[in-house]
């Protein structure tokens, strides 16, 4: 009775957004976005970032992250409480009481370590996160603990930093999924895998009804939900692969949301009155990276001297349209440690002082390799004609993205357009890829040894005091500006087109990437 009623409900909604209503239901969210990257629904395996917002919409996570004040920071949600051992390794989280799954179920650890354990067993792709602190398949069983019916204790092999162990613990894999209904539906101990695929046993504020592969997704808000009850009644993901009919149906008010417009579509749609764009900073960077270990690039004086050949303002301008951040440090705009401070700007006498001090009055020949989009080519002419100002020849080179980042990864460079994203909120993830050559990402990619670059990331690591943490990372990035083989180009911007009707859209997803608060979004 329940799956006919929904689907009467389901084409109800497909007739008023289909043309056949004046503007979607009041109640509902209509987002159109190609969903040809949704694969499972399931929280322990589930990756790709708009497929685990609509999965986060689902679950109740053990912790959560929030904006406050503009910095994403962990928070509470089925864990509302923690507490730290003296040695750092130790974390004790007090569950939430009174919390029902959508069945009606009550939550409790039992459902919690379950739900830890089954990502590593399942070896979901974000599971390395959690085996990263030191909690794996092997060890599980000591170091992910069942105290009673409301207390967990999670054991980890060094005492990081909070912001990073709770960052962490933030990621989809945390997702509380009922065990009585996974083991329910479980098939040659997959632990409920193939049937959470699509369908939905969490404790969030709505509840999976439906999921037509390549035509729709529908949410329902879950009568149980522990919080706040959502504005929303329900949330409809049409799929909507490309890019221009998403804007038609925008301007049309079919959809409420075009998740996947390109700059140049968003500022057309937003001519009509009717459309509004939302830009919130991104969770990756843009980056031209030179190899610390090849001929001039050697000299740090060199790598200044490439920084400040640079126009930044009009990369940002005229190749992104002013959908990207001017961001000059590793650390993104809305994480804990952020400095606030670009050094860099075009100077070209500057740039051929410092090359004549380091003993290239007349520039050299340098390759810049780049991959095929057409962001980077744009980039790789830009950067090009920028260095050729200071007597730097850069010869480009464009390969697809597999064979430039191999060649990358083995230090085969010598300068090279590329990007970064991240996996958790925290300074530490940017720290050690793009200063720490032990990490063996970035830094090490492009030969930068730097022995105080790499002693400042680990103290950055394990300590717990934030104000003097801060200013580790301050110390760092001031060094890095320098001294380190970047230069940063900038921040990536998420933007959408939404309808003028649309509330609070902007603060939902202030931190997408990694979050997203349908509960605040309202019509």
């Amino acid at each position: 009775m329940k799956r006919s009623f929904m689907l009467v409900i389901l084409v109800v909604l497909l007739a008023a957004v289909m043309g056949f209503g004046s503007r979607t239901p009041g109640d509902t969210l209509v987002i159109g976005a190609n969903t040809g990257i949704f694969i499972t629904m399931d929280p322990a395996v589930a990756y790709e970032v708009l497929p685990n917002k609509i999965v986060a919409a689902v679950y109740a996570q053990l912790v959560n992250l929030k904006a406050i004040d503009g910095v994403i920071v962990p928070v509470p949600d089925i864990a509302e409480s923690w507490d730290i051992s003296e040695d750092g390794m130790t974390y004790t989280f007090n569950i939430r009481k009174g919390v029902k799954f959508s069945n009606g179920d009550p939550l409790t650890a039992e459902d919690v370590v379950f739900s830890l354990k089954r990502g590593l067993i399942l070896e979901s792709v974000s599971i390395w996160l959690l085996e990263s602190l030191g909690i794996n398949k092997a060890n599980m069983d000591e170091t992910i603990k069942w105290i009673d019916d409301y207390t967990v204790s999670m054991t980890f092999d060094k005492p990081y930093a909070p912001n990073i162990t709770l960052g962490i613990l933030a990621n989809m894999f945390s997702g509380i999924v009922n065990k009585k209904v996974a083991l329910a539906n479980e098939k040659d101990g997959d632990l409920g895998n193939a049937w959470l695929t699509d369908h939905s046993a969490g404790a969030g504020p709505y509840v999976l009804v439906q999921w037509e592969r390549n035509n729709v997704i529908m949410l329902e808000a879950n009568p149980y939900y522990y919080g706040d009850k959502p504005p929303l009644k329900r949330i409809m993901v049409r799929d909507i692969p490309e890019a221009s009919n998403q804007r038609l149906l925008l301007e049309r008010g079919d959809i409420d949301v075009a998740w996947n417009l390109t700059p140049q579509l968003l500022q057309e749609a937003i001519k009509n009155p009717d459309v509004i764009e939302v830009k919130v900073p991104g969770h990756s960077n843009e980056y031209l990276a030179m190899n610390a270990s090849w001929g001039p690039l050697q000299n740090p004086k060199v790598r200044d001297a490439v920084r400040y050949a640079i126009n930044y303002e009009e990369i940002v301008k005229d190749i992104m349209l002013d959908y990207a951040l001017l961001v000059q440090g590793f650390i993104n705009r809305g994480y804990f440690g952020y400095v606030e401070k670009n050094p860099f700007y075009q100077d070209i006498e500057k740039s051929k002082a410092l090359l004549a001090e380091a003993g290239y009055p007349n520039g050299f020949e340098v390759e810049l390799m780049s991959s095929t989009t057409d962001t980077r080519k744009a980039e790789a002419e830009k950067i090009q004609a920028d260095l050729a100002k200071v007597g730097i020849k850069a010869n480009i080179v464009i390969v697809q993205a597999s064979q430039m980042y191999a060649k990358y990864r083995a230090q085969g460079h010598e300068m090279i357009i590329a990007g970064w994203g991240n996996d958790y909120p925290d300074p530490d993830n940017l720290a050690m890829s793009h200063a720490s050559y032990l990490a063996k990402q970035l830094a090490w990619r492009n030969a930068w040894y730097d022995d105080y670059a790499a002693t400042l990331c680990e103290w950055g690591r394990f300590e717990s005091n934030p104000d003097k943490r801060e200013q580790i990372y301050m110390d760092l990035t001031e060094y890095w500006f320098h001294n380190g083989p970047f230069a940063m180009l900038y921040q990536t911007v998420e933007f959408w087109g939404i309808r003028k009707e649309v509330k609070n859209f902007e603060e939902a997803a202030f931190g997408y990437g990694m979050l997203f608060d349908f509960t605040k979004v309202s019509k």
